[in-house]
């Protein structure tokens, strides 16, 4: 028979010290939690599955002694309990009748603490649910937002400035969690909000260089060490590929000296056909790399506690060598999107591009590719063809 009692879990602590109250469902032989939100500031605020030393701890008891006689009520009629496992069983009872008419803001708290996303993810899920619950109140249940809500949410975003593709971004997250809401049984709706919903549209970077302006950044005359460091590390990625810098961080360069393989961090979830992106390293890149490798493989700054800092670093420089050059639209980016531009001029296969810049490949509607692959020979002859073109 399952077993309810409120708890507290110290590993889940929060950053400020305080405590979630949970639930705790104890059932053949596996323990699940379904939160409340109830916010304790200390563990020393609860002792055997009650709240103490508060003021208001006789209305929290209450209330938590009502969510487990709630759930309770659920298993009693329950005929098939012990058939179904933990995980199904707070399945059960997370979607009741009992628990129904959820606000937007718990549903977004419970979807960031149990899915599988990256803690870079859910730090900007995080930033952009404070954006958007500026103009949509958290309190607002689920199933009461609405075609107008959305429109909006729109609106407000527009007036105060933010671009296409951050309003695209932010209304992306809604749609993610109102899904997830329709899927939990969390709430219906009898005209899905997002039926007929013009999405806005991002404005494409046009930060690609001509092969003039890549040529002209590489040979310019600096003597500063840092506009030097910025115009290598840019030139670096352009000649491995396209690499992004997440990706670029986490090579060991003395496991790699001559031959590069590595997933590309930010699809490497999806499925695709070509898990990795494998070439042999050219020697304009080998040179720029013995320059900044560690005794320990990696680049020099290019560590994860650090890259918040290389972001900041290309920004200030990259306008720097902008301004000398008269390159516009000098951005870290734009050494992917030359590359990839670059390849396509030179006609190129576009599988051989999206298989060097880590995408998936496109069947192109045939099944061609279901009997033959993109191999690493190919990726190397590529990049090669592409750097000559430097020449």
């Amino acid at each position: 028979m399952a077993t309810i009692n409120p708890v507290i879990v110290p590993a889940k602590v929060l950053k400020n010290g305080r405590h979630k109250v949970r639930i705790a469902i104890a059932h053949n032989g596996e323990t699940r939690y379904i939160l409340t939100d109830i916010i304790i500031d200390s563990d020393k605020q609860f002792k055997n599955g009650a709240i103490i030393k508060r003021p208001d701890a006789a209305l929290l008891n209450t209330k938590l002694r009502g969510l487990v006689q709630k759930y309770q009520d659920i298993i009693d009629k329950l005929e098939y309990i012990n058939g179904i496992s933990c995980p199904e069983l707070v399945f059960e009872l997370k979607n009741g009748k009992q628990m129904s008419h959820r606000s937007i803001k718990s549903i977004v708290d419970e979807y960031l603490e149990i899915s599988d996303i990256k803690p870079g993810t859910k730090t900007t899920y995080i930033s952009t649910w404070r954006r958007i619950s500026k103009y949509l109140n958290g309190s607002v249940l689920i199933e009461c937002i609405n075609h107008h809500t959305i429109l909006n949410l729109v609106k407000n975003l527009n007036i105060n400035g933010f671009k296409k593709s951050t309003i695209r971004n932010d209304i992306t997250f809604l749609s993610t969690i109102m899904s997830y809401a329709k899927k939990c049984g969390y709430a219906t709706y009898r005209v899905y909000p997002f039926i007929g919903f013009s999405w806005p549209q991002a404005e494409p970077r046009n930060s690609w260089l001509t092969v003039d302006e890549i040529k002209k950044l590489r040979d310019i005359e600096i003597t500063d060490k840092k506009l030097i460091m910025c115009r290598d590390y840019f030139m670096l990625s352009y000649y491995l590929g396209g690499i992004n810098m997440a990706d670029l961080a986490n090579i060991n360069f003395n496991e790699s000296s001559k031959y590069i393989k590595y997933s590309r961090r930010k699809t490497e979830n999806n499925p695709k056909q070509n898990k990795f992106v494998e070439f042999f390293i050219p020697d304009e890149a080998i040179e720029i790399i013995n320059r900044y490798k560690l005794t320990n493989g990696l680049l020099k700054m290019t560590d994860s506690q650090r890259r918040v800092r290389m972001n900041g670093f290309f920004k200030i420089h990259l306008n720097r060598l902008a301004n000398l050059t008269g390159i516009k639209n000098l951005i870290y980016y734009s050494a992917r999107k030359s590359f990839s531009q670059h390849a396509f001029d030179l006609g190129i296969k576009t599988c051989i591009i999206d298989y060097i810049l880590g995408h998936r490949i496109d069947k192109g509607g045939t099944s061609l590719y279901n009997y033959i692959f993109v191999t690493p020979e190919m990726a190397t002859q590529a990049i090669r063809k592409v750097l000559d073109n430097l020449k």
